[in-house]
Formats: structure tokens, sequence, C-alpha cells
């Protein structure tokens, strides 16, 4: 019986401990997805367009690239 205690109260603390990971996953991925839609606004405000098309072209490409990396960090962490 006394096996049977231990390994729940080990199986709880793990549980917990997990519990505790996701959600604090999830306020790193809410705190990246808000940084990178900051970025976006951002990349769309008009201080852009006083820019030249090169300029902004290369914005853009920085833009989409981490932007992409980001949804495929976050897809993969989600599963």
């Amino acid at each position: 019986m006394a096996e049977i205690s231990k390994m729940l109260q080990d199986l709880q603390q793990r549980r917990d401990e997990l519990k505790l990971q996701l959600h604090l996953a999830s306020k790193e991925a809410e705190d990246e997805w808000e940084d990178l839609m900051g970025e976006w606004d951002k990349f769309l405000s008009r201080s852009q367009f006083e820019k030249t098309a090169e300029e902004v072209g290369e914005a853009a490409r920085e833009l989409g690239l981490k932007m992409k990396s980001t949804y495929d960090r976050m897809k993969k962490q989600l599963g």
C-alpha cells in the first residue's frame, strides 16, 4: 500500500510540474506573439511609407522570415 501511495504522490507532483510548464510555455508563446504583432503593426505604420522601396522590401523580408520562424516554432510547441 505504501508503494501505491508513493507512486500516486510522484504522479501528482509530475502532473503539477507539467501543468506549470504548460502554463509558462503558453505565457511565453503569448508574449512572443504580442511582440511579433507589435512588429507587424510597426511595419504597417506610416513611418514605413516614408522609406525607400528597397528599405521597405528588406524590412518586409526580415519580418516575413521572423514571422515564419515564430509560426513554425509555435506550431511545433503546440503539437
